[in-house]
């Protein structure tokens, strides 16, 4: 009985040891994991969410410029090309305003043709005739038309008499036996330029039995040269149209 006792508390005792042993080793644990969880940095769960929340705000807004730059890049390259295409067009536009310029003689020209000269010549009256005072040819207004027509049948690309330039609305008359061109009263001698191929010129007004051939019969005074470069004014008559109206 004595030696079951004994056996008892031994046992107890042996027990007691090994609880108190495994107490100290539960302590010791629960306090290297406090350490371990002080030495890293806490960060509350409701600043990540609103870190979350900020990064998908930044996202969308960052799509959203991405859109923006899309569609100003894309309204710059309409642009650009409208630019462009606005400067061809007003280039355009100025060649061919600078060309119906040419048509319509208002720019001065420059180029290789023929001066035509018409001079009176007075010439003595038949004998027998009072006074024996000369009797003088004179040139008429209708001479330098014809002129002028034949040189503009010719080829001719630019014509000005006197340095009148001849242009669609140029009116040739005479009054009480001045010539006037261009509402400009002309004194003789009267030289025509003509700018085109000089040769065709020539030979158009040197035809035989033509017009400049009459003129010589008649006693007028008409001489050719050929010009390497012959230069015609711009037209500096009227072009306002009071009655005439485009067509629609």
């Amino acid at each position: 009985m004595t030696e079951a006792r004994g056996h008892a508390i031994w046992w107890q005792a042996a027990t007691a040891v090994a609880l108190a042993a495994l107490g100290l080793l539960v302590v010791n644990q629960i306090r290297a994991g406090r350490v371990l969880t002080t030495t890293q940095p806490e960060v509350p769960t409701r600043n990540i969410y609103a870190l979350a929340t900020l990064l998908r705000g930044e996202r969308e807004a960052r799509k959203a410029l991405e859109v923006q730059v899309a569609e100003a890049r894309r309204q710059l390259e309409e642009y650009e090309k409208a630019t462009a295409q606005g400067r061809t067009t007003a280039t355009a536009m100025a060649r061919d305003l600078e060309q119906m310029r040419t048509f319509a003689g208002l720019k001065a020209m420059r180029g290789p043709g023929v001066v035509v000269r018409l001079e009176d010549v007075r010439r003595p009256l038949r004998a027998g005739k009072a006074g024996g005072v000369t009797s003088p040819v004179v040139v008429q207004y209708h001479d330098l038309v014809a002129i002028i027509n034949e040189l503009w049948a010719a080829g001719a690309e630019a014509v000005a008499v006197n340095s009148q330039r001849i242009a669609a609305t140029s009116g040739i008359g005479q009054v009480a036996g001045t010539v006037v061109v261009n509402l400009q009263r002309l004194p003789p001698p009267f030289e025509i330029a003509a700018i085109g191929d000089a040769a065709t010129l020539e030979g158009a007004l040197n035809i035989r039995g033509g017009l400049v051939e009459g003129l010589r019969g008649l006693g007028l005074s008409v001489t050719i040269a050929r010009r390497d470069v012959v230069e015609v004014p711009a037209f500096k008559g009227r072009l306002r149209f009071e009655y005439a109206k485009p067509v629609e």
